[in-house]
């Protein structure tokens, strides 16, 4: 990679998104896309450095800034998409609420269903389906942490004014993006033998542990991908927190 940074950006950001996407036999629904970005009537938007394209024509910079991060298909088709900027911010407001932003990052859902091993009559989760979220753990560990954090602040301005017209009037993208690092790292690692069960109908399998299943959407979706594959991810949003000068999670 060139510049690992905004690869950091794109996906990290949306990891909660995703990392989840398994197929049919989805544990819940997903939310609606998020809604058209404009400005509120009357209010000036905040100048931007000299080197930022406006808002509403940055895509083609961020196209640009991209196109030497991966190889990988699911990402370029990703930066077909219109309106890059908006969509993260919106995806970044989604994951610190602990929302699931689905339809945004569609690209990278990874093949095949979510997998089930039943066992004495009980209903468990398939290891073996983990290794369906190997290879994005695996662009994600290679991503340069301190690369990231000056992508993130070359795009900070656009990214602040991608949240001011979705109506964040008090939290940046620097406090939204940390507020989401901190919803995903405090997903809990499960081992094996996670025990499940039919949920109501429409919705499919959910976690038999209460606790499990009482936990947000966006840190499901983390849980998801495996022991390994989620410290992998963790490890990484800690490192990029760190390198802007912030230490979330544990």
């Amino acid at each position: 990679m060139k510049n690992p940074g905004l690869m950091i950006v794109l996906l990290l950001l949306a990891a909660g998104a995703a990392l989840g996407l398994f197929g049919a036999r989805a544990f819940l629904k997903a939310p609606p896309p998020a809604p058209g970005i404009s400005s509120a009537p009357g209010e000036a938007a905040p100048a931007l450095p000299a080197n930022l394209p406006p808002l509403d024509r940055s895509d083609d910079f961020v196209r640009l800034r991209a196109s030497g991060l991966s190889a990988a298909p699911a990402f370029a088709e990703w930066l077909k998409q219109e309106s890059l900027i908006p969509r993260l911010a919106a995806a970044m407001s989604m994951i610190a609420n602990g929302k699931f932003p689905r339809e945004t990052f569609a690209a990278f859902a990874p093949r095949g269903k979510f997998a089930v091993v039943k066992k004495g009559g009980k209903t468990f989760v398939d290891p073996a389906g983990y290794a369906r979220y190997d290879a994005f753990a695996a662009l994600v560990s290679g991503v340069d942490a301190v690369a990231a954090a000056k992508l993130f602040e070359e795009l900070e301005p656009l990214l602040d004014l991608a949240h001011r017209e979705l109506g964040e009037k008090t939290a940046g993208a620097r406090a939204t993006f940390l507020a989401a690092a901190a919803e995903l790292l405090e997903a809990p690692r499960l081992e094996d033998g996670v025990l499940l069960k039919e949920g109501k109908k429409g919705i499919g399998w959910v976690y038999a542990d209460e606790e499990l299943e009482n936990r947000s959407l966006a840190q499901k979706q983390l849980m998801r991908m495996g022991p390994k594959n989620q410290s992998a991810v963790q490890a990484k949003l800690r490192a990029v927190t760190l390198a802007l000068g912030n230490s979330v999670g544990r």
